[in-house]
């Protein structure tokens, strides 16, 4: 077998395979020989037939063969010995087999780059400590106990910010009432009784911040323009006048930070509920230190290393960061539609984005395998069983899943690119 190598781009090669004429012959002659043993041909017992008569009979099918069992065979033997680290097979020619004559065939391939490692100890990191203060634990004690209000109805009072009104309201949008105009707006073109929160989260925008100072009996003219994001995607962008009627007032009501409530979130005092919030701020605080590093660490390892990457690879992960950004931007409230008219948009940025996270992907990759980390079996076991906690399923099925889909060499990947840039966060050179 005769192989050749030559380039096709970046991080792409052309592989020619010339496979010998005997080679082929041998390979055909034993395929033959299995199809003579189970070959029905008419007026012979089976696998007595000659091998003339099976051959023409099955020579559709025996080529075919030799097309999918023989040909990657050679394939596999041709990657050992031209020692490339292939990652994908962009293209083959077809093979055509004649008998006493060598094939030859073109296998395109996307390999590993090729790239020289930046220093990767003493990379210049700026740290910004994150202290945590007692505001920032009100803060949260307040949230907390905002949480827990109760509401209780008053009179003669206007109403407040973090209040709630009960409303009586009638919408139009260019004269004409809003639920006629658009039907899905039932509801929210009008209704009585509803209680509207005072404050950004009122179902109906900006109505909330709109009753504050209001009384009960009072009545206002509300302008409201509905954002593109809007959960009735009809009324998206729509403009409406609503005539409001304060009926109701409800006053929130904090509770006491008693041992009643205290032992509602089990804890055993009000010392020891700061302490306990105090403490995850503080590991809040140090992640963010740490995320804010790493940051620094990615830009300095993409800045300073200079390689090409495979474009095959790039590409699959660009279509990986555009459902990741579509699935965000979903969750955000954005509709499909939206989506797709921003498409165009969304793929420039996931192509940008793809782009960096492969190279550093064989950035962080390569540092690691030149400090010589490994990965056990018991560290890829954890990491899926922390994988199937946040996405709610069981391990085993999570890890026969990744196997399934050929993934599961992805985490021991990952497990090794995070020691790696632990390693160079500890290797720092902080100023």
């Amino acid at each position: 077998m005769n192989v050749s190598v030559k380039d096709a781009g970046a991080c792409r090669k052309t592989m020619t395979i010339e496979i010998p004429a005997d080679k082929i012959g041998e390979e055909k002659a034993e395929t033959l020989k299995a199809y003579m043993k189970f070959a029905n041909i008419p007026g012979f017992r089976k696998g007595k037939a000659p091998k003339h008569v099976v051959a023409k009979k099955y020579a559709k099918e025996i080529d075919q063969d030799l097309q999918e069992r023989v040909l990657p065979k050679y394939y596999h033997e041709a990657l050992i010995e031209s020692e490339l680290k292939v990652v994908n097979v962009v293209d083959a020619t077809e093979v055509k087999i004649t008998d006493d004559e060598p094939v030859s065939f073109d296998v395109t391939v996307d390999v590993e780059p090729e790239f020289k490692l930046p220093k990767y100890t003493d990379i210049p990191v700026k740290e910004e400590k994150i202290e945590v203060t007692d505001e920032q634990v009100q803060e949260q004690i307040d949230q907390i106990l905002g949480q827990h209000a109760d509401y209780k109805e008053v009179e003669g009072k206007a109403v407040e910010a973090g209040d709630m009104g009960q409303l009586t309201y009638e919408a139009t949008t260019d004269g004409t009432p809003l639920q006629d105009a658009i039907p899905e707006a039932k509801g929210i073109g009008s209704g009585e009784g509803y209680w509207v929160s005072a404050d950004e989260h009122a179902f109906i925008p900006g109505m909330g911040e709109a009753i504050v100072g209001m009384n009960i009996g009072d009545k206002k003219e509300v302008e409201v323009t509905f954002p593109e994001d809007f959960m009735v995607k009809e009324l998206a962008g729509v403009k409406a006048a609503y005539t409001v009627e304060v009926t109701a007032v409800r006053v929130r009501s904090l509770p006491e930070i008693d041992e009643t409530f205290l032992n509602r979130l089990q804890v055993e005092s009000e010392e020891a509920l700061r302490a306990t919030i105090r403490e995850q701020l503080e590991a809040q605080a140090e992640n963010a230190t740490l995320s804010k590093k790493h940051e620094q660490i990615v830009q300095y390892l993409i800045k300073k290393t200079k390689l090409e990457v495979p474009e095959s690879v790039v590409q699959s992960q660009t279509r990986n960061v555009v459902y990741d950004i579509a699935n965000q931007r979903m969750m955000m409230g954005q509709t499909q539609e939206q989506i797709t008219a921003q498409m165009e948009e969304l793929q420039k940025e996931a192509a940008v984005r793809a782009l960096e996270n492969v190279k550093l992907r064989y950035i962080g990759l390569g540092i690691a395998t030149d400090l010589g980390m490994e990965v056990s079996e018991v560290e890829v076991d954890e990491e899926i069983a922390t994988m199937a906690i946040h996405q709610r399923k069981d391990a085993a099925a999570l890890r026969k899943e990744m196997v399934e889909n050929d993934s599961l060499d992805s985490v021991g990947e990952q497990i090794r690119f995070n020691k790696a840039l632990d390693y160079m966060v500890e290797n720092a050179k902080i100023k």
